[in-house]
């Protein structure tokens, strides 16, 4: 069964969920850096493009999802965060996935997840399934250690997925086409 990796990026915690065509979560988790032990911005960045790249080779995803730039935030972390997504997705294009990319912008995906494209971190959270909140809960994740990052990568994922579920419609329309 094809899988698809959801993957909400960041510096800090860019949390990951990998889920598969029925929408089951297989693997999920976050990637955390810090200046102190993994160097400035770039070698962050490099890091954080390092594993994703692992995951994606470990899982073979149909799809990967990023969420996209809040272009209506300014300053500095903003921009970090826009060379982050290109160092993530330059580094994907490298590899088979290159081309299976979905970018969800931040109010689509809380549209999606919750109805609200305004939504807040806690809905978000509060819209996941009981079963997957149970097993961020035994893990131990928490606001503070990436329960919101896994949050939205798991939102990515099922919004990755229903992108997925189109692109099959549309092709097997095409091929049934005279």
């Amino acid at each position: 069964m094809r899988t698809i990796l959801g993957i909400d990026q960041s510096y800090t915690s860019s949390g990951y969920v990998v889920i598969d065509e029925s929408g089951e979560v297989k693997e999920f988790g976050t990637i955390r850096t810090t200046v102190e032990k993994d160097g400035d911005t770039f070698d962050r960045a490099a890091k954080v493009a390092e594993t994703v790249v692992g995951l994606a080779n470990e899982h073979n995803p149909a799809l990967v999802g990023f969420e996209g730039l809040a272009f209506s935030m300014m300053g500095n972390a903003t921009r970090d965060l826009a060379g982050l997504q290109f160092v993530l997705v330059t580094q994907l294009r490298k590899t088979s996935f290159g081309s299976n990319l979905v970018i969800v912008s931040p109010n689509l995906l809380k549209k999606f997840a919750t109805g609200d494209g305004k939504a807040k971190k806690e809905a978000m959270v509060a819209a996941l399934p009981q079963t997957f909140l149970d097993a961020i809960s035994e893990r131990k994740f928490k606001k503070s250690t990436g329960l919101y990052d896994i949050a939205d990568a798991y939102w990515i994922a099922r919004y990755t997925l229903e992108e997925l579920k189109k692109r099959n419609a549309d092709d097997s329309v095409e091929t049934k086409q005279p």
